[in-house]
C-alpha cells in the first residue's frame, strides 16, 4: 500500500505513446503502400508512352525478316540509330528487342538490338549484335516470363533478376502480319530507382505524421493532467492514507477520512465526494476479502500467461514441440484404450535457406509466418505445431479428419498457386513439401509411428518436386 506498481501518469502516458505509435505505423503503412502504387502506375505509364513511341517508329514487316534471316537491313540500322536517340533522351535503363528461345535445352534468350548512348557505345560497347544467344544471362524463370509477356497482345509489366541488375520491364510484343508474335520490345527501369524514390516520400511523411503525433500525445497528457491525473493523484493520497490509518483497526472512532476537497467539476469531483461519503461505512473485512480475492486473480492470470509462452511458438503463435508432446502422450493414451482416430500432415517449407540467404532472414520470417497462415487457414480445426525451423504439423481429428482429402487438396492447390504467383515477393511465394499419414489400427502402436510415415511421404514429395523444377 506505500507504494505504486502502474501509476496512473505512467498507464496513461504509455497507453498514449502506444496508440501514437500503432497510428503512426498504420499511416506510414498506408502512404508507403500508396505512393508505391501511385509511382508504379506512373512508371507504367511512362513506359507504356515509351514502347508506343518506339513502336510507331518500327517497320515490323522488316524487322521480322532481319530476326529469320539475323541480316541487318538498312530500316534496321535506321531503327538502331531512333532507338539510341531515345536513350539519349530519356532516362531509362536499357532499351532492346528480344526474343525468348524455348525449343532449346536449356532455355535461352537471342538478342535482336540492344540501344545504348552515344559515349556508351565509343566507349564501352555492349556487343550485343542481332541473333547473339543471351546464354546465363537471364534465369530459367524469367525467361519464362518474358516468353509469356511474347504470347500476350498487350503491354506486360514485370520485375526481373538478369546480370544487368533488379530490374521494372515493360514488354510489348512484336506481331508481323501473319499473325506471328517474333519478338518483345522492352524498355528497363531500376528497381533501387523506384525503391529510392518511395522511401524518400515515405520518410519525409512518416516524419511529419511523428512529428504531429507527438504534438498531440503533449497536448493530451497535459489536458489529462490538469482535469484527470492530478486530481485523481490527490484523490488517491487521501484514500491511501485511510486504509493505511484502518488497516486492523476495529475501532469505527478511529476510522477518519482527510477530504482533498477536489474541484475539477468533472467525474472526478463526483468520486471524490463519493469516497468521502462512504468512507465512515468501509468496513475492515470487506476490504481484506477484496484485496485476497484481487491477488488471486492477479496470480490466476500470471499462470494462465506463462502456460500460453511455455506452448507458443513466438514467431507463428502456433503451438511449440512442448506442446506436441503433451498431445502426443494423449493421444498415446487413446491408442492404448482403442479409442484413436486420427492423421498427421507433416509440412516442410521448400526455399527458406534461400530466402534467408538472399533476402534476409527478416523476410525469412515473413516466409515462415505466412506459410504457417496459410496451414491454419485451411485446418482451422485442428492443433497446428512447429516442430522446427521450417516443419509443422497438422494433427486432424474429428470434423478436419472426416474431410481430410478435401483439406489436403486444398493445402496443396494453395501452396503450390503462391509459388506460382510470380506478382508476389518471393518471399510470399510459400512453397512446401506434404506428407500425410493416417492411423492405422493393426500396424500403429504409437502416434510416432504415425509421424515417421507421415515425414517419409514429405521427403518423397520434396524429392519429387526438386526433380520437377530441375
Amino acid at each position: 500500500m506505500g507504494f505504486r506498481k502502474k501509476p496512473l501518469k505512467r498507464s496513461i502516458f504509455l497507453f498514449i505513446l502506444g496508440f501514437i505509435t500503432l497510428l503512426c505505423l498504420v499511416l506510414s503503412v498506408m502512404t508507403y503502400r500508396t505512393f508505391n502504387t501511385s509511382i508504379y502506375e506512373s512508371y507504367d505509364r511512362r513506359m507504356t508512352d515509351i514502347l508506343n513511341y518506339v513502336y510507331s517508329n518500327i517497320d515490323v514487316e522488316d524487322l521480322s525478316v532481319c530476326v529469320e534471316t539475323s541480316v541487318e537491313s538498312e530500316k534496321f540500322k535506321e531503327m538502331m540509330t531512333f532507338m539510341d536517340s531515345i536513350m539519349e533522351d530519356f532516362e531509362i535503363d536499357f532499351l532492346y528487342i528480344v526474343r525468348p528461345i524455348m525449343d532449346r535445352d536449356p532455355i535461352t534468350v537471342m538478342n535482336i538490338f540492344s540501344a545504348d548512348t552515344a559515349e556508351g557505345r565509343a566507349t564501352d560497347p555492349d556487343g550485343y549484335y542481332l541473333g547473339l544467344i543471351l546464354d546465363d544471362v537471364y534465369e530459367e524463370k524469367d525467361i519464362i516470363t518474358y516468353n509469356d509477356a511474347l504470347q500476350r497482345d498487350t503491354i506486360s509489366y514485370f520485375k526481373n533478376f538478369s546480370t544487368w541488375g533488379y530490374e521494372y520491364t515493360a514488354t510489348m510484343p512484336l506481331i508481323n502480319s501473319k499473325g506471328e508474335h517474333y519478338a518483345l520490345l522492352c524498355v528497363d527501369i531500376g528497381v533501387e530507382d523506384v525503391e529510392r524514390a518511395i522511401q524518400t516520400y515515405t520518410i519525409i511523411n512518416i516524419i511529419l505524421i511523428v512529428t504531429l503525433g507527438i504534438l498531440f500525445m503533449i497536448i493530451f497528457i497535459v489536458w489529462m493532467n490538469h482535469n484527470v491525473t492530478e486530481p485523481i493523484g490527490q484523490l488517491e493520497k487521501s484514500v491511501v492514507s485511510f486504509a493505511m490509518r484502518s488497516h486492523e483497526q476495529k475501532n469505527p472512532e478511529l476510522l477518519s477520512y482527510d477530504d482533498p476537497h477536489i474541484h475539477s467539476h468533472n467525474e472526478v469531483e463526483s468520486l471524490a465526494n463519493a469516497v468521502n461519503q462512504m468512507s465512515n461505512d468501509m468496513q475492515l473485512y470487506a476490504k481484506n476479502i477484496l484485496d485476497a480475492e484481487g491477488q488471486v486473480q492477479v496470480m490466476r492470470t500470471k499462470v494462465s500467461h506463462m502456460d500460453i509462452v511455455a506452448y507458443q511458438d513466438a514467431l507463428t503463435h502456433v503451438k511449440n514441440k512442448a506442446w506436441y508432446d503433451k498431445i502426443e502422450s494423449r493421444v498415446n493414451n487413446d491408442i492404448e484404450n482403442g479409442t484413436a482416430r486420427f492423421g498427421i500432415v507433416m509440412v516442410d517449407l521448400n526455399c527458406l535457406k534461400m530466402i534467408n540467404d538472399t533476402y534476409g532472414h527478416e523476410h525469412g520470417n515473413e516466409y515462415i509466418f505466412g506459410s504457417c497462415h496459410q496451414i491454419c487457414i485451411i485446418f482451422d480445426h485442428s492443433p497446428v505445431f512447429r516442430v522446427g525451423g521450417d516443419e509443422f504439423v497438422v494433427l486432424l481429428e474429428n470434423r478436419d479428419y472426416d474431410d481430410r482429402e478435401k483439406l489436403i487438396k486444398a493445402l496443396k492447390d494453395a501452396f503450390a498457386k503462391s509459388a506460382d504467383d510470380s506478382k508476389r515477393e518471393p518471399w510470399d511465394r510459400y512453397s512446401a513439401a506434404i506428407g500425410v499419414s493416417i492411423f492405422d489400427a493393426t500396424t500403429d502402436k504409437t502416434m510416432n509411428d504415425v509421424f515417421k510415415r507421415a515425414d517419409e511421404a514429405m521427403y518423397k514429395d520434396k524429392v519429387a518436386s526438386k526433380k520437377v523444377r530441375q
